[in-house]
């Protein structure tokens, strides 16, 4: 019998750091129990760009909601190959092994609708298959974990107890509640193997809802977007000393709705005596291309001549590979750096 490969899923990541929000430096990599559902499916990925594609090998006479019908959700690590990638993104700054960001197709509001938008704002704990419960051992503890809403572990606690061997190795990869006491602990997500250091999430395709899309004849689409990081620009004007140039204005002209403080004259560099820093007023993206670059000027007398000269120069915007985190007010404020020497 012929059978024909038929798209089915489509997950886009935007970021608008990038030009027209291609994001292609995220990857994705499926959990060990997802790939035997992929192999069993003939599942296929085709990435083009900032979009991965999912092809299903469905025989010429069936339906490919009927083919997918029975399909066991899909999970996938998403990794990051972009060593500044937490520079310019924003998102947490503090890696955590034992948190992921979580991206689901759970919620549809309307089957009609194709595209689902997300963004990383839910975080999710991850375990292992088996891992050991940390309770509060002054008191008896009721603990209950469900899946798929059904309680699938219970357990009653002596005083004195502290640790609780959990072994999900019967339900396998999957999301997962926490219960203690009648009170919801957490939800997080659970398989085998653990994610790699570069694994900043775990996207979760809920099949059901896919294939009930399929039979209203709409190609379902998970969209990942991602912001830029905005921090405040830090520009150091370094005017050595041997070039005796005396300054009579120095300022900033961004080019648009940018606006600068008045610089600050103080020594960054012991060889270079005092340098002149300005801060912009308010935090600004990051942007991988920028189309206009802001103007340092000038005006300045030598040794030479008392004529007042006029120089304008342009300058870098800061790039992603260093930023610096300040707390004020007990909270992070981001600050990115560049040095121009005039």
């Amino acid at each position: 019998m012929n059978s024909t490969h038929k798209h089915w899923f489509s997950l886009l990541i935007h970021h608008d750091y990038f030009p027209n929000q291609e994001c292609t430096i995220l990857n994705l990599t499926p959990v060990q129990d997802s790939l035997r559902t992929i192999k069993n499916y003939r599942i296929r990925f085709q990435n083009n760009k900032n979009e991965f594609q999912c092809f299903a090998e469905v025989p010429d006479n069936k339906k490919i909601w009927d083919e997918l019908n029975t399909a066991e959700d899909l999970f996938f690590f998403l990794e990051n190959t972009d060593p500044n990638f937490y520079n310019y993104t924003d998102i947490d700054f503090s890696k955590s092994e034992s948190f992921l960001y979580y991206f689901t197709n759970n919620t549809i509001t309307n089957r009609f609708q194709n595209e689902i938008q997300t963004s990383a704002q839910t975080k999710i704990k991850f375990h292992s298959l088996q891992f050991n419960l940390n309770i509060d051992k002054t008191k008896s503890n009721t603990i209950i974990i469900k899946h798929k809403g059904e309680s699938i572990f219970s357990y009653t606690s002596e005083v004195g107890k502290q640790f609780i061997p959990i072994n999900l190795n019967a339900f396998g990869t999957g999301v997962y509640e926490l219960w203690i006491n009648n009170n919801k602990q957490e939800t997080f997500f659970a398989t085998a193997n653990p994610p790699s250091i570069h694994t900043i999430g775990v996207v979760h395709l809920n099949m059901k809802n896919a294939v009930e899309s399929l039979k209203e004849n709409t190609l379902p689409k998970l969209i990942l977007n991602f912001e830029s990081r905005a921090t405040y620009r830090e520009y150091v004007v370094v005017i050595p000393e041997y070039k005796k140039i005396e300054i009579q204005n120095i300022s900033i002209d961004s080019g648009g709705n940018e606006t600068y403080s008045t610089p600050e004259k103080k020594v960054v560099f012991e060889d270079h005596g005092e340098s002149y820093v300005f801060v912009s007023e308010q935090p600004l993206k990051f942007y991988q291309k920028t189309k206009e670059h802001p103007l340092l000027k000038i005006q300045y007398m030598n040794q030479f001549s008392d004529v007042l000269i006029e120089h304008d120069m342009k300058i870098p915007v800061p790039k992603a590979t260093s930023i610096k985190i300040k707390n004020k007010n007990e909270e992070d404020t981001y600050y990115s750096q560049s040095i121009i020497y005039v």
